[in-house]
């Protein structure tokens, strides 16, 4: 287990780099995993906020930190369409958030675990339009950081990411070359630059069984 230094990435607006790999998934298949990736767009705590978000399931999934102490979400996919969307469940310590899908009629990616050296691609949205990172992942870690807010010590299962990411990335589903989602990006490094982390699949399951069938509360604005 590993203490690290880590930047959330939600509630801003950038641009990300793209790093020059060879593609791991062909045109099509990239093409239909991006219908099932959305930019978020929200006002939280009076300001707009943006992160990424990827359809499963069970609804669409994205970090807490995107979405806490939202008052509106909007979903756009990349056609440019918009689903108003609200919180399902929210889970502060693993930092991940489940949003409502009732309006989409897109097709959910399945899920799969991370393997060490796996190639990926990561799905993101900072540039407001969902681009592809090709990445590795470097080590499967258990992340000791507090939660959202700065409180308190908790682990979470995560993964080492050789990727530049930027803020409003924050949510984008980390995929394998089955187009399964085996993670979501949360962070980059403070100290390393072309380092970020995400969070295992293995801790989605903490946030999609608690799913409401209405509207619940997304917690306090984060300073």
């Amino acid at each position: 287990m590993i203490s690290i230094t880590l930047l959330l990435l939600g509630n801003a607006i950038a641009a990300c780099s793209v790093l020059p790999r060879v593609p791991l998934i062909s045109s099509g298949e990239m093409d239909q995993v991006k219908r099932s990736v959305f930019v978020i767009e929200g006002l939280v705590c009076g300001k707009n906020s943006l992160g990424t978000g990827v359809l499963v399931q069970q609804g669409v999934l994205t970090n807490a930190h995107v979405v806490a102490g939202s008052e509106t979400l909007k979903l756009i996919d990349s056609d440019g369409r918009e689903f108003s969307s609200f919180v399902l469940a929210i889970d502060f310590q693993t930092d991940l958030a489940l949003l409502d899908s009732s309006r989409i009629t897109q097709e959910p990616l399945q899920t799969s675990k991370p393997r060490l050296d796996m190639d990926v691609v990561l799905m993101v949205g900072s540039g407001k339009e969902i681009q592809a990172i090709h990445s590795e992942i470097k080590r499967l870690i258990d992340i000791s950081i507090a939660d959202i807010y700065g409180d308190g010590a908790y682990v979470r299962s995560g993964m080492e990411l050789s990727a530049d990411v930027a803020p409003g990335d924050s949510g984008g589903p980390i995929v394998n070359t089955d187009e399964e989602v085996i993670g979501l990006v949360f962070s980059r490094s403070t100290n390393n630059e072309g380092i970020s982390y995400g969070i295992s699949s293995e801790e989605f399951e903490k946030v999609t069984s608690q799913a409401s069938e209405t509207a619940v509360e997304t917690g306090d604005c984060r300073n």
